[in-house]
């Protein structure tokens, strides 16, 4: 029922969209190739203030997760297993000056459903990478449903000469669900010229809607703007950790978790490009390796 509710949802936004955007993160862009390998995500949102209050929006999301090594066919009970994640986001933000409260829902599926298998391959097929070959072994199918609460607030902003600006902006949320549980927080310093005034928010997974809206609503000419930020969360559960552990995973969450972020932002009237650089702690405990990727994410204003 409620995936037949959001569909209409999903199909009346996006016919009146004011902004749209695509993100995708990958670590081909710093030449590995492992865990939290590939993200994607589609989304649109309105600005008509539904309810008299509300920005609404919508999403199509997924992530692929792999071990380290993908030649070998055989599960690596040393490493994580092969994981697709396909979900649809529903969200409002409630925005009142420089701060917001963001309301979102999201519905999900694990496993072949989410055809990570496909687009894995077929990605590295474009690029002349190796074959992803342990996909049979992947999480069985598993459908989720998560919920997530967020203030933010644009703690400093200060416009300098010659058309230079600098702000600093601060998160905090919940998520609950039977895909994850846990709290987190973030904080992000920014510089440049001309830049779009908005909620400059960055969050590892694929999460950062409420940085397509504008609070001055003018953009002319071109900008740009460089930001520097830290995130960090506090994991209660993880239904990728526990069911991982089920199969036979040698594989222990961390309990808290960190990543640095460094994007740069170019701006021209109606479009925004980021290209952007991720470093994340070990997804396991026992993991020395830092994560890292890389992204990219144009957005368009109507």
């Amino acid at each position: 029922m409620k995936k037949n509710y959001l569909l209409p949802l999903f199909f009346s936004i996006t016919l009146n969209a004011d902004q749209f955007s695509f993100i995708l993160y990958n670590d081909f862009f710093v030449g590995t190739d492992k865990h939290f390998t590939n993200g994607v995500s589609l989304s649109w949102i309105d600005d008509k203030k539904y309810f008299d209050k509300y920005d609404l929006g919508v999403s199509l999301n997924q992530m692929i997760i792999t071990p380290t090594d993908i030649s070998k066919a055989q599960p690596q009970y040393d490493d994580i297993p092969y994981i697709g994640y396909s979900y649809i986001s529903s969200y409002m933000f409630d925005i009142e000056n420089d701060h917001f409260y963001e309301y979102r829902i999201e519905l999900g599926v694990i496993g072949k459903n989410a055809k990570a298998q496909e687009v894995q391959n077929g990605f590295h097929k474009l690029i002349g990478s190796a074959k992803a070959k342990g996909w049979d072994t992947q999480l069985s199918t598993y459908y989720t449903i998560n919920s997530l609460f967020r203030y933010g607030d644009i703690s400093y902003k200060k416009h300098l000469k010659h058309h230079l600006k600098l702000d600093w902006f601060n998160h905090f949320g919940v998520q609950v669900g039977n895909f994850s549980d846990d709290i987190f927080a973030g904080t992000i310093l920014r510089f440049g010229y001309n830049y779009l005034e908005n909620f400059n928010l960055h969050y590892p997974y694929l999460k950062e809607q409420i940085s397509l809206l504008n609070l001055n609503k003018i953009q002319k000419g071109f900008g740009w703007s460089i930001s520097l930020g830290l995130n960090a969360d506090f994991l209660f559960y993880s239904y990728i950790v526990n069911e991982s552990q089920n199969e036979g995973y040698n594989i222990k969450k961390h309990n808290f978790n960190g990543s640095m972020y460094l994007g740069n932002d170019f701006y021209y009237n109606k479009h925004k490009i980021t290209i952007f650089y991720d470093l994340q702690s070990p997804y396991s405990v026992g993991q020395d390796l830092i994560n890292s990727f890389g992204g990219v994410i144009y957005n368009y204003q109507f």
